[in-house]
């Protein structure tokens, strides 16, 4: 059996953590709104790119081609299993 040493409160630590999700997710909806208003601005004006002060914003439509997974694995499930690789990694989680 491992001896644990414990430097400080890990409660507090736990406490600090969830405090700062909280602001970083608070920060994220405050960037997302701005986000938003811009982009409706560009909308709106029917522009893709528009200049700023010192900045240039572009809200641009991308096309992208995507590989369909699930379709591949059920159509060709021994071909998707020989591909398959295994990794081993940890998770960190607090409930």
């Amino acid at each position: 059996m491992k001896a644990i040493i414990i430097t400080g409160n890990l409660e507090n630590e736990i406490h600090d953590i969830r405090a700062l999700e909280a602001k970083i997710n608070e920060l994220k909806e405050l960037k997302e709104e701005k986000e938003t208003l811009i982009k409706s601005v560009l909308d709106d004006a029917g522009l893709e790119e528009l200049k700023i002060g010192a900045f240039t914003v572009r809200f641009t439509n991308i096309l992208r081609n995507n590989f369909n997974l699930s379709a591949f694995k059920k159509d060709y499930q021994t071909l998707y299993n020989s591909y398959i690789r295994q990794s081993n990694y940890r998770k960190f989680t607090i409930c």
